[in-house]
């Protein structure tokens, strides 16, 4: 082993030292006998760095070969349906030519071209195909799927709940084709679905759009035949390596004198280690155990503005912010007691001018004659890795929480849907039963006149004569509740393109907002009131979204209360100076204090982290407030409760609402 960088000679190991001690109370004779027990060191030194070796490789491979060879596929396959979507086209274009010269009608030839189209087979077993729909979007030609011909595909959707052909037309809108990913049936197989990707292409003179694809799960059988095959190589490297490294341990025993004629020659190159250590970019830093710096190279001095000189009268527990001191002292204390560690640690170093910076530090100990407890650091900056990283987070999250509020858009809607043909049936099924009631009363009542009292099932007919008018009704309205509950879901889980302009009725925006959530204000008040104005004008914007806004403010106060006791308000008005319509929400809640107040739109700052809060539902809801060119408006003290009010311009040419909605 080299010198230390402090300027001292370290022996070759802690065992070579404590040998050399031992060595000294022993005769020659049993130091003869001892030689060959002097390379039981061998083993480590040379398997360690094997193993190492092969565990880099092998994580190389499968990390980020194999990643990049299927990324390499993908992009293949890509470029092959685009040939083939190219080679389509010009087909469709050849007929469409010999309509233009007069050879044949244009229905003749937008026909030969459905039929030329419609025989085209390619891929392995000669199944992969082309399909053709206009922008309307109905299909024209499916080859697997003919009861789809002639048909409105517009709400077709894969099992992810995606419709495809909606997809296929945006693709197509700017740039006339491009590439889509969505769920489809294996070919000609509709028992089997799969991911596919495809390529669609418009041909705009006909307003066709055709499509062929590729399905993922044939790259997924090349990696996995290419994985089983580098999984035997590896295997059969490893029985190599397992056998050679045996050998060089055996042949070690015999090498102990070049290993010593090794180490005087990395005596010799102690210069040329430390030239090393001073033009290094990360940070070199050999410190004792009461964190007295001995030695700092030039990257120290350049990142933290110490020249080493001023550095030596430090202690470097004094450079740790104060916040990360524990955990580096009881590293520092795992690493000199040989405790198991891996000697890798994140912490925060204070800089010369004030400000701090993140290093990623390494340890290693070392042991010289004039300090036998030193430790060798090595740190890189990663402040800068660190911001990506949390931003990488920030990003990941929101995607996460946008992906879950479609995905309950889509499950809501189509619950809905499933609630409503039941609950018509039975609506229907009331009405007939209701015709049917008063038809055979009469005939009670006439037999009712001639003899006693008589039981309908259980009941007397006398008290059911009363009831079943009741029951009808009564039965009638819970009907309609349900099939009210089910519209205003739909109504709030419809897809609208955000864009949309509309004219938006507020006080019906909150009836209805209020309503899917009157299960959770029941649960946490018994003090609940809303106020609407009427005669409210009307505005111009997304009642969807700013149906959203109204839920997400109604949550948040029902959140904040903490005794069924506590209110709950909302209230609707307009602002004759202003000319803005508003609504606000006022709880008897916790309230917020004033640092809470400045951050609480930024996305992600939450004060409900330990109950799943992710800090996006009141960031969202000020988004789109302003998109509608209104503001949040929010006032709370500790202890008082919240008024959030929501201001939002008027629609100019819009006329007085004369009833209550």
């Amino acid at each position: 082993m080299r010198a230390g960088l402090d300027g001292s000679h370290p022996e070759t190991s802690g065992h070579a030292q404590r040998r050399e001690k031992f060595n000294t109370r022993l005769s020659p004779a049993m130091k003869n006998n001892l030689r060959p027990q002097i390379p039981d060191i061998v083993p480590a030194k040379v398997f360690i760095p094997v193993v190492l070796s092969m565990i880099l490789f092998i994580g190389t491979f499968f990390g980020y070969i194999l990643p990049k060879v299927e990324d390499h596929l993908m992009d293949k396959k890509r470029e092959m349906i685009s040939a083939l979507s190219e080679s389509a086209m010009s087909s469709i274009r050849y007929y469409h030519h010999l309509a233009e010269t007069g050879k044949i009608t244009l229905s003749q030839a937008q026909q030969q071209a459905i039929e030329h189209l419609r025989s085209i087979r390619y891929g392995p077993e000669k199944k992969d195909y082309f399909w053709i729909n206009d922008t309307h979007p109905t299909m024209i030609m499916h080859p697997y799927r003919p009861d789809l011909e002639g048909k409105d595909v517009t709400d077709t959707r894969d099992p992810a709940g995606k419709k495809l052909f909606l997809a296929f037309l945006e693709t197509v809108k700017d740039s006339g084709a491009g590439y889509v990913s969505y769920h489809w049936q294996w070919q000609d197989d509709p028992t089997r679905i799969f991911s596919k990707i495809s390529y669609v292409q418009e041909y705009r003179p006909w307003h066709w759009i055709v499509g062929t694809g590729v399905y993922v799960e044939d790259v997924r059988a090349q990696i996995e035949a290419i994985t089983k095959r580098m999984s035997l190589i590896f295997l059969a490297i490893l029985v190599i390596i397992a056998m050679l490294s045996l050998y060089i341990i055996w042949q070690g025993a015999a090498g102990e004198s070049d290993r010593r004629k090794i180490q005087e020659s990395l005596r010799k190159s102690e210069n040329k280690y430390r030239l090393l250590a001073e033009t290094a970019r990360e940070i070199i830093l050999v410190f004792d155990t009461g964190f007295r710096i001995n030695y700092a190279n030039r990257a120290w001095s350049a990142i933290t503005g110490y020249p080493f000189p001023e550095a030596s009268n430090w202690s470097l527990a004094d450079l740790i912010h104060p916040e990360h001191l524990q955990d580096f002292k009881e590293k520092i204390m795992r690493i000199f007691e040989n405790r198991t560690d891996n000697y890798l640690l994140e912490t925060v170093l204070l800089l010369k001018d004030g400000s701090d910076i993140t290093i990623e530090a390494t340890f290693a100990p070392m042991e010289s004659r004039e300090n036998p407890a030193t430790i060798l650091m090595t740190a890189r900056d990663i402040t800068e890795r660190k911001k990506r990283e949390q931003q990488a987070k920030m990003q990941q999250e929101q995607l996460m929480h946008t992906n879950k509020m479609v995905s309950l858009g889509t499950l809501v809607s189509g619950v809905a849907h499933e609630i409503n043909n039941p609950i018509s049936s039975v609506n229907l099924n009331i009405r007939v039963f209701e015709k049917f009631w008063y038809s055979v009363q009469p005939i009670l009542d006439s037999y009712l006149e001639k003899n006693e009292d008589f039981k309908v099932g259980d009941m007397a007919y006398v008290h059911l004569r009363e009831r079943m008018p009741k029951l009808l009704n009564f039965s009638q309205e819970g009907v309609d509740r349900v099939k009210r509950i089910v519209g205003d879901l739909k109504d709030f889980s419809g897809q609208k393109p955000s864009e949309l302009r509309e004219t938006v009725y507020l006080n019906r925006v909150v009836d209805k907002s209020v309503g899917l959530v009157s299960s959770l204000i029941k649960k946490a008040t018994d003090n609940f009131t809303v106020e609407y104005e009427e005669n409210l004008p009307t505005l111009q914007g997304n009642s969807q979204r700013l149906g959203q806004v109204v839920i997400n403010l109604v949550v948040n106060g029902c959140q904040a209360l903490s005794d069924p006791s506590q209110s709950l308000t909302i209230r609707t008005g307009y602002l004759e100076e202003s000319e803005e319509i508003f609504f606000e929400v006022q709880d008897q809640g916790a309230g917020m204090n004033e640092t809470v107040l400045a951050r609480i739109t930024d996305p992600f700052f939450t004060t409900k982290r330990d109950s799943s809060g992710t800090g996006l539902g009141l960031s969202i809801s000020d988004t789109i407030v302003r998109n509608h060119g209104g503001r949040l408006d929010f006032r709370s003290k500790p202890g008082e409760g919240t008024l959030v009010t929501v201001l939002l311009p008027r629609f100019s040419n819009d006329e007085i609402i004369g009833r209550m909605v």
